[in-house]
């Protein structure tokens, strides 16, 4: 049986997936989300990428059979470099994700400079987005966009600065999820990146189709594992 681990995006944990993990569920497929340490609460212990992709690593150690990752924006990133070093993954979803090459980091995907809009902790060690309600969840209901809100940390500029470590080889079955009224990642870009994808699904969506799309995300990862147990 494949099982689908579920990888937050920046400032966020594995609650940020609740909606889609019930859409999973009544699909009849098994899924788990894992939290970041590149996402806390505390800066003082905050985690870098390197930190991220061995959480990843943790997580499908206890799984038995093969694995699709479904990553959310930086979540991406950790994730194709774990579907690269890591044999039973077999499968990986982008959903509305970054797709770096190989030695890029997210700051330089971001212009190579933090937005003037990111608030930064009092060390310097991390960063949260001010204009996180219009630029990530655009498009998500307003009472769970409150919701959200007090649950969102801060993320290690260390994440943000290391490059990309690895990318998934040519046996790893992609789909890219494209949101295309996407305010923090711009549809274009996804689009660009969703070249090298072995199926792309778009959906009228803002940063946040997890949350506010989840139906749509949930038959995207659906196909994808249909199409990992094909090939196995």
């Amino acid at each position: 049986m494949t099982t689908i681990v579920l990888i937050p995006g920046a400032m966020h944990g594995a609650w940020v997936f609740e909606p889609l993990l019930a859409e999973l569920s009544e699909r009849g497929l098994t899924a788990v989300a894992v939290d970041l340490p590149s996402s806390s609460a505390d800066t003082a212990s905050i985690g870098s990428l390197t930190d991220d992709v061995d959480a990843i690593r943790a997580a499908v150690a206890d799984i038995d059979g093969p694995v699709v990752l479904a990553a959310h924006s930086y979540g991406g990133v950790p994730a194709r470099a774990a579907a690269g070093t890591i044999e039973s993954v077999r499968g990986l979803v982008m959903i509305a994700a970054f797709a770096l090459p190989v030695g890029a980091s997210l700051l330089q995907a971001q212009g190579g400079e933090f937005p003037p809009s990111y608030e930064r902790s009092a060390d310097g060690r991390g960063v949260k987005i001010g204009d996180i309600a219009e630029t990530i969840y655009s498009g998500v209901p307003q009472d769970v966009v409150e919701r959200a809100l007090p649950r969102v940390q801060w993320q290690s500029v260390e994440s943000f600065t290391q490059p990309a470590p690895a990318e998934p080889g040519p046996d790893v079955t992609v789909t890219t999820v494209i949101a295309t009224e996407d305010k923090a990642l711009p549809a274009d870009q996804q689009r660009q990146w969703a070249e090298a994808s072995d199926a792309q699904v778009s959906v009228a969506s803002g940063h946040s189709p997890h949350v506010s799309h989840p139906g749509v995300v949930a038959d995207a990862i659906a196909d994808t594992v249909r199409r990992v147990d094909a090939a196995s």
